[in-house]
């Protein structure tokens, strides 16, 4: 791994490539680089797959020249000269690119800086000791429960630096670690399999828990023997985290993106407008203590934030990039992403961030969570179903969900009753958003979101 006074040179090699071409027919330059280490562990059918520290430096430039016109351009060659050939291809890149409107970077500000997202301990993680946390999770899943077999999942835990700079004055740089586990698996029962079921644990330190997050990977297995077919009905649906931080929370994202209302496919855009029910409040928090992707700035080299998106069910803010701010001239939110919408764990935590020009893309979306446990919310469900994971995506502008029930169960009498075989559960994750009737007091750390469970109304479930 990359050394900090390592780091410090390739520092000073970037710095010297955006003043030297920034000293051409340049509007502005940017540079955002990386250097980190990762350990993996891959699993596959209860055994250890591959075990590999992958190294990974870079940067990537932007160059922007007059006319709005701008080029991209990265490289993983750390030598001065190959950072300065990047550079120059990136304005090689701009003077040919057609223009961008109201493209824009972050002026320079004053940035609190945090060490909330860095834990020493992680850089001296060594493969055998990853090796080891993947064997406790297996170890923990399997021993469990005989019937219980270890399918998939990944161990990997990441130190390192991210830095970006530009002709606006911005220059900041910051360490950062991360470490995550995620473990599937099925069980057999005679002629009765189960589908896969897993479980993920996030830190920002090394302080995972495989025995944790094994015994929840048999204990949802085991609950999934011997399901019964469900009648379609139209009802109660509690949405489980997990579901609430995929398919719920990318209408949430699609819809609160600036870049998506200038361009027309986000349904909101007014402020003050009723987009959900009183008891939906969102936030995206930036700085979040524990959280999975908080930062001290973004990957633009705007201060980071906690951002008020939805009080109450109506519409507080939008998401923001440095160019969609400017173009709907309001206050940039801190939210240029260069892992937008990354749902592979592994290259979300190693990363390649510097290869990719950055998006608009939440970093902490939070849910703000209610007074009852998810088991006391299914309490009160007279007639119901419980949806912990389904098979599907929400349609980007429309917000339509058709997702096959993965990991569900039928619910009556405030009882769950079994669980469910097939079925499907179709609608507008718009509608779903206004007609949520509860929230749970019970969240859970995802990747990009960090939500509870939601108790949804009158949602169409079809019956296989």
């Amino acid at each position: 791994m990359i050394t900090e006074e390592s780091w410090k040179e390739f520092c000073s090699i970037v710095h010297k490539a955006v003043r030297t071409l920034g000293k051409k027919d340049v509007t502005h330059a940017e540079a955002f680089f990386t250097s980190t280490e990762t350990t993996e562990v891959a699993i596959r059918n209860s055994e250890i797959l591959t075990q590999n520290q992958v190294d990974d430096s870079g940067v990537g430039f932007r160059f922007v020249v007059p006319g709005n016109k701008v080029g991209f351009a990265c490289t993983n060659e750390l030598s001065e000269k190959g950072v300065m050939e990047a550079a120059e291809k990136s304005f090689a890149v701009a003077k040919v690119s057609s223009a961008i409107p109201d493209f824009a970077l972050p002026e320079a500000s004053q940035l609190t800086k945090m060490n909330r997202w860095y834990d020493s301990e992680i850089d001296n993680i060594t493969v055998d000791f990853a090796v080891g946390t993947a064997k406790r999770a297996i170890d923990s899943a399997e021993n469990l429960d005989k019937r219980v077999r270890v399918k998939g999942g990944h161990v990997l835990f990441m130190s390192g630096w991210r830095g970006i700079t530009n002709t606006l004055g911005v220059d900041f740089d910051e360490k950062e670690t991360k470490a995550a586990i995620e473990l599937w698996g099925t069980g057999e029962q005679g002629a009765d399999v189960t589908g896969s079921c897993g479980d993920l644990m996030l830190s920002r330190k090394a302080d995972l828990k495989p025995e944790e997050v094994g015994q929840n990977v048999a204990k949802k297995v085991t609950e999934m023997f011997s399901p019964k077919p469900l009648k379609s009905f139209q009802g109660t649906v509690i949405f489980g985290s997990e579901t609430v931080s995929y398919q719920i929370c990318d209408v949430l994202t699609d819809a609160l993106k600036g870049g998506n209302v200038i361009t027309g496919r986000s349904p909101w855009g007014k402020i003050g407008e009723e987009v959900g029910s009183e008891t939906l409040t969102v936030t995206d928090n930036a700085v979040l203590k524990d959280g999975f992707a908080s930062r001290s700035f973004d990957d633009e080299g705007c201060r980071s934030q906690d951002t008020e998106l939805i009080r109450k069910g109506e519409l507080r803010g939008l998401i923001h990039n440095a160019t969609s701010a400017k173009a709907l001239g309001t206050k940039n939110t801190g939210n240029a992403s260069r892992f937008a919408g990354e749902r592979d764990m592994v290259r979300m935590i190693i990363g390649n961030g510097y290869r990719t020009k950055p998006e608009i893309y939440p970093s902490n979306l939070l849910i703000q969570p209610g007074s009852k446990t998810k088991e006391q919310l299914v309490s009160e469900v007279t007639k119901g179903v419980l949806v912990e994971s389904m098979a599907g995506f929400a349609q980007e502008g429309s917000g339509m969900i058709s997702a096959q029930l993965s990991r569900a169960f039928y619910i009556q009498n405030g009882e769950v009753q079994h669980p469910i075989r097939g079925g499907i559960v179709s609608g507008s994750g718009f509608e779903w958003l206004r007609q949520v009737s509860c929230v749970s007091k019970d969240s859970k750390q995802f990747p990009n979101s960090v939500v509870p469970s939601l108790v949804v109304e009158n949602v169409r479930v079809i019956g296989a």
